[in-house]
């Protein structure tokens, strides 16, 4: 790993494998990433070796994010596509990420919900197997 000073800020220079353990994705993953154009402006050096930067370590951690968080590939496309063509489309960003929250809101209710459902079955399966035990102990 590379560290530079610019201006204060700590510029990282990582290969794959480096950015791999940085952000817990696998190389391959991060390779399949970079296939479908998910990681904007990522450099090469001299051999055509991949180098990550902050700015690449960055988007790997927010693919992750939206990943985990159920964004489609097509809308995590979409965002990068937009920030490729710059700053006009803040905007643009801005609403692909608030729907996407929204349906991230949808999908925690959802999953409040089962949880309460699993938790009274729990509670419920519980009390019978303490009835259960109960009798048989009666039984001996």
């Amino acid at each position: 790993m590379l560290l530079l000073r610019k201006k204060e800020v700590i510029l990282v220079q990582q290969t794959i494998k480096e950015a791999s353990e940085h952000t817990g994705l696998s190389a391959h993953t991060i390779r399949y990433y970079e296939r479908e154009g998910l990681i904007p402006f990522l450099a090469r050096d001299k051999n055509n070796n991949r180098i990550f930067d902050n700015d690449a370590l960055h988007w790997l951690e927010l693919l992750t994010c939206l990943r985990v968080t159920g964004m489609p590939l097509a809308k995590q496309k979409e965002i990068v596509e937009l920030t490729k063509c710059g700053d006009e489309t803040v905007s643009e960003r801005i609403a692909v990420l608030k729907e996407h929250q929204q349906d991230m809101y949808r999908r925690q209710a959802e999953l409040d919900r089962a949880f309460k459902k699993i938790e009274k079955k729990l509670a419920c399966y519980e009390e019978l197997e303490k009835d259960v035990k109960k009798s048989v102990n009666q039984l001996s």
